[in-house]
């Protein structure tokens, strides 16, 4: 459902506020139409990536009032809102406040998720089926609202509130009895926070003290998919099915959240600052499964014909972080930074699980009873980090600015198994230590119309935590740009990401490589053309042992993609017209192309009326898939709107 009561809600200020506008002085500007949306092929993969569907919209509303005659509470207002009805993205925020008595900040925002995508999770493909066995389509609300009291004054009382709900169907799949079936999902989850704090100026010390208490909570709610697969064959020689499946999951966690911010001077060269944020979660999660069917289980090694499960579980996750920082101006030109930061993570849960298998027999056929099973077990993960780092900016004359710098992050980890978790042979608990220090240098030289930039940090590590961890990494950023004249801009960059971990058992080799550059040419005032081109290239790879033999595999993600583009502006006042092209190309692991032109043609015929029309052309197709063109589409958009503006 489309959030039409927001677009009614956001459009009567403004079309009441437009008729004492004159009256007011009131700067007004709102463009709202109607949207038409033709897609060929499938429209699924548009959705998970577009969704823009056909529909009325407020595209922009931009209202306020400055002064706010006769009015002792209230002297300044501000309304915007923002893709307001069809799409998939909507913003309504609310500015307003008495000078020095009050300032309100609010903001409600919606997004619509939508996800069936044919390459998740679907063995189905070669059949011809499109359908993901992973797709929801969900809908996130939030709100946030802030309110300072006495605003511009030496102590500042601070009030929040912000609250968001996510919710919506869904398809998963859930393995049992030795087989995966598909199931429904309907997925309920809030977020709730209050804060209460004070904001401070004395002079040369500032800053702000918030608390917070946030509380989350979710519902999840499963049932088994009818006719979907839920007889998929035999196991052992004898048929496994699933007739029923109910799952319901319940979380709820409590986190008060104290966060502190205090800036000082000491005389006119240097600038302390500290800060501290400290969240301390505590809940729980329960959940209770029934199901039943025909099926196998080698973790009791017997046929069973039900499952009754319910598991409970406790978790305390404390976090915090605190630094202090010193910016320090030693000459004209010479300016220096240095700081500290500790940030220490603790993890700690216990859960019960409680099964309880029907009817069971042995693999021979033998012995019908019924058996029960419990798991208990404890966790516990510690995760603290020193980092120090201190950076130096020289200017070298008018032109050329060097920048130095150092990081060291010292990382410590202890991680605490209980051994009912175990399921893989070897230690999966200890303490681990890992330094990561970093050398960083930059040089920078700007003169007349053109500048230029480069950047480079070397990262080297002492150990390696998780598979995925680098031992060295160095990343070499340039940028340039020229003004050639005032008519001609010449603009280009580049990346290059080396990262790599050579140690026994990792294999782990990563590049990524981006470069682009572009081109702007204003003949006159009133027309501007643009062009720009760019590649990304992406080599990664990681050994690994193949699940049903053990033996030796690597696992290769390689991408290389290319992009071109134009475009051009045309401003000839009351007429105005904005032309777009753009194509990307990738091959590799995931190959696709992608085509996308934009036309916006806008005229004012009054002083207080325009239009304007738009077409949009997004051009998606898949190459070497299983499934050819089954995921491609080409979708166009066509959009006509009033604008308004005084």
């Amino acid at each position: 459902m489309r959030a039409n009561r927001f677009l009614l809600a956001g459009l009567l200020p403004a079309l009441l506020l437009a008729g004492v506008a004159s009256a007011q002085d009131v700067p007004l500007d709102v463009e709202i139409g109607y949207r038409f949306t033709d897609i060929k092929g499938n429209e699924e993969m548009f959705k998970s990536q577009l969704d823009e569907e056909d529909g009325l919209q407020l595209r922009s509303l931009s209202w306020g009032l400055g002064d706010i005659r006769d009015s002792n509470a209230i002297d300044h207002f501000r309304l915007d809102a923002a893709d307001l009805g069809a799409g998939p993205n909507g913003l309504l925020r609310v500015e307003a406040g008495r000078t020095g008595y009050w300032k309100l900040n609010a903001s409600w925002r919606r997004s619509e998720r939508y996800s069936n995508l044919p390459t998740i999770a679907n063995p189905f493909l070669g059949g011809g089926s499109l359908d993901s066995q992973h797709s929801y389509d969900r809908t996130r609300n939030s709100v946030d609202v802030d309110l300072e009291l006495l605003p511009g004054k030496k102590i500042r009382p601070l009030l929040g509130f912000s609250y968001s709900r996510y919710s919506g169907p869904g398809l998963t799949t859930y393995h049992v009895g030795q087989d995966d079936f598909q199931l429904q999902q309907d997925l309920k989850e809030r977020d709730t926070e209050y804060r209460v704090g004070v904001a401070f100026d004395a002079g040369p010390v500032s800053g702000q003290v918030v608390q917070g208490w946030r509380s989350f909570k979710s519902d999840e709610n499963l049932k088994l998919l009818a006719g979907s697969g839920n007889e998929s064959g035999t196991i052992l020689g004898v048929p496994v099915s699933l007739d029923s499946l109910t799952r319901r999951s319940k979380a709820d966690f409590d986190t008060p959240v104290t966060s502190a911010v205090v800036s000082g001077k000491l005389g006119s060269a240097v600038r302390l600052t500290g800060t501290y944020v400290r969240a301390d979660a505590d809940g729980d999660d329960t959940s209770d499964e029934t199901l039943s069917g025909n099926l196998v289980s080698y973790e009791i090694l017997r046929y069973f014909k039900g499952l009754a499960e319910s598991s409970a579980a406790t978790s305390e996750a404390l976090s915090w972080r605190g630094s202090i920082r010193a910016d320090v101006h030693l000459s004209a030109g010479f300016d220096l930074s240095t700081g500290f930061t500790r940030r220490n993570r603790e993890l700690e849960g216990y859960s019960l699980v409680n099964d309880l298998w029907g009817t069971t027999t042995t693999f021979s056929g033998f012995d019908p009873r019924d058996v029960s099973t419990i798991l208990e077990a404890r966790t516990r993960l510690e995760r603290s980090e020193d980092i120090f780092d201190v950076r130096a900016s020289l200017k070298l004359g008018k032109a050329v600015t060097l920048r130095l710098g150092f990081v060291q992050n010292q990382a410590d980890v202890d991680v605490e198994n209980d051994a009912a978790e175990v399921v893989v042979p070897g230690n999966q608990g200890g303490s681990y230590d890992r330094r990561v220090q970093a050398m960083e240098g930059g040089l920078a030289f700007k003169l007349g119309g053109l500048s230029l930039g480069a950047d480079y940090v070397r990262e080297q590590a002492d150990a390696a935590v998780v598979r995925t961890d680098f031992r060295e990494r160095d990343r070499l950023r340039l940028r340039g740009a020229w003004q050639a004249a005032k008519w001609l801009r010449v603009g280009g960059n580049a990346e290059i990401v080396d990262t790599s971990n050579d140690d026994f058992g990792y294999g782990f080799e990563g590049d990524m490589n981006t470069y682009g550059g572009d081109v702007e040419i204003a003949p006159w005032e009133f027309l501007t053309f643009r062009v720009g081109a760019g590649r990304f290239e992406g080599d990664h790879s990681i050994a690994y042992r193949v699940p049903q033999t053990w033996a030796n595999a690597d696992s290769v993600y390689r991408e290389r993609g290319d992009s071109l583009e134009g475009g051009l502006t045309l401003n000839l006042k009351p007429f105005a017209l904005e032309a777009l092209y753009r194509t990307f190309e990738n091959d590799g692991s995931f190959a696709y192309e992608l085509d996308r032109a934009r036309l916006r043609a806008s005229w004012d015929f009054t002083e207080l009326f325009g239009i304007a029309a738009e077409w949009d052309l997004d051009d998606y197709a898949e190459t070497a898939r299983t499934y050819g063109t089954g995921a491609d589409f080409k979708a166009n958009r066509y959009g006509i709107y009033l604008r308004i503006h005084k």
